[in-house]
């Protein structure tokens, strides 16, 4: 259990030269439950302790203590409410005079940083501040403020698909017809305890974890290599599921590494065959979009071919994943499901005709790309290891369904490959429907939740300091 906050948890200086600020939040008796709670700071990079006493809130900056907020919560008839705050103005503590970012950063704090809610859902009355700000703010906590939170939408995403998908892993679709997955359960074919991931989120997170350092294709082989010989970022300390392509590949990585060439690392793009176009890139590839958003589309296919080219070193490979990070890109940028497809399909047609992308391998692409993908029908949908297959399931079940549950459990029913399809949606799904949308009954049951919560935070620490 999580320490409660006093004023004695941490230094702190009251405000000096207090402005007060109107606000209109309201709250339920569960969320006072967790208001009064507080927060202390776990390490350097935590920027805010925040404290309740005698019926008040203090937010103080944690490196220097200084008390930058104050408000008081006020219990009403139904619930309680925060009616005004006092934000700081001595400009040597505080260099903010803005009352409206203050009214933004205060409410995120609150919302995100207490409940862990988005920001307009504690708005009491939508005609205090007007529609547009709350507009606004909803922008500021979705697009600059709480990175933590979409990349941890992105990998809870794909873990609970690669945990809901494990047990169910080689059954044919007529057996899933006939015992469909209903939800999450454990052992099954690899005889492992419920909420237990796969090699799709233990990659996922060896190549999460090392872009925290900077984009570094030794550092991300060496994680790879250390997750096959040591079981490291497992679900429970045993590698229990590896494919054969992924399982060459590391060792060949390993070999490299130990000669000394590194610049073979960024050569092994141009050795792919026909054989490096399985789904192992691809399962892995999601934190790589937090690294290239709104890059030229080219300097994002080279950045992505030779991360894929580790372990799948076809150009379909990295096709495919480029595809699949491109739709990523623009539900993070706020696009409906719809738009988001049409956009990515027209700037993957640019992104062929600029860097020469053969008639041949076009063909392979014509279902999600020349044409649209949701014309396809159910029977013809696979979740083999072939990339292609899975790419276009992955995408059909995200435009196809309306909630991240409906998604996961029905690429899943397909059988097959079921734990990498379902962790390859589940990246798109978690993105679109946020860590919220995914069954919280699912998270409260995935291996290392606290480990993967950290992992996010650390990624979007490093992003917010580029």
């Amino acid at each position: 259990m999580s320490k409660i906050a006093s004023k004695t948890s941490w230094k702190t200086y009251p405000i000096i030269n207090p402005k007060r600020i109107e606000i209109d939040l309201g709250f339920t008796d569960e969320h006072f439950s967790k208001l009064i709670k507080g927060l202390i700071p776990q390490q350097m990079e935590d920027k805010w302790f925040i404290y309740y006493e005698n019926e008040w809130i203090y937010l103080h900056r944690s490196w220097t203590g200084y008390g930058v907020y104050k408000t008081k919560l006020n219990k009403e008839a139904n619930g309680y409410s925060i009616k005004e705050f006092w934000a700081e103005r001595n400009q040597e503590r505080y260099r903010n005079e803005n009352d409206n970012s203050d009214i933004e950063t205060f409410s995120f704090l609150i919302a995100m940083g207490l409940l862990g809610v988005d920001v307009g859902d504690i708005y009491s009355n939508r005609n205090t501040n007007s529609e547009s700000n709350i507009i606004e703010i909803r922008h500021f906590t979705e697009s600059k403020v709480d990175t933590t939170y979409t990349i941890q939408s992105a990998l809870f995403g794909v873990a609970i698909g690669d945990a809901l998908g494990v047990p169910f892993e080689f059954s044919s679709r007529d057996k899933m017809k006939t015992n469909p997955a209903q939800g999450m359960i454990g052992f099954g074919t690899y005889n492992q305890p419920k909420g237990t991931w796969s090699d799709d989120s233990s990659l996922t997170f060896c190549l999460a974890e090392s872009l925290i350092g900077g984009y570094n294709l030794e550092d991300i082989s060496k994680k790879f290599i250390k997750w096959k010989h040591e079981a490291y970022w497992s679900a429970r300390g045993e590698v229990f599921d590896i494919g054969t392509t992924t399982s060459i590949a590391i060792s060949r990585l390993k070999q490299i590494i130990e000669t000394g060439d590194l610049e073979e690392l960024k050569r092994q793009k141009y050795y792919g065959d026909e054989f490096d176009n399985g789904n192992g890139s691809l399962m892995r590839i999601i934190p790589l979009l937090f690294y290239i958003k709104g890059k030229p589309i080219k300097e994002q296919f080279e950045i992505v071919w030779e991360i894929s080219a580790l372990t799948h070193r076809h150009i379909r490979a990295a096709m495919s994943c480029t595809i699949y990070l491109k739709l990523a890109e623009k539900l993070l940028e706020g696009k409906d499901k719809e738009t988001a497809y049409s956009e990515m399909r027209i700037d993957i047609s640019k992104l062929w005709d600029e860097i020469d992308f053969s008639e041949c391998e076009r063909e392979h692409f014509k279902k999600l790309i020349q044409n649209d993908i949701r014309e396809t029908e159910y029977d013809d949908l696979k979740s083999g290891g072939y990339v292609i297959e899975v790419l276009e399931s992955s995408i059909w079940f995200f435009l196809n369904c309306k909630t991240f549950e409906e998604t996961i459990l029905s690429i899943i029913n397909i059988g097959h490959d079921t734990d990498t399809s379902a962790a390859i949606a589940g990246g798109l799904a978690g993105l679109y429907y946020g860590y919220k949308g995914i069954p919280s009954r699912w998270i409260d049951h995935i291996a290392r939740k606290n480990d993967i919560d950290n992992l996010a935070k650390g990624l979007a620490i490093k992003l917010d300091r580029r």
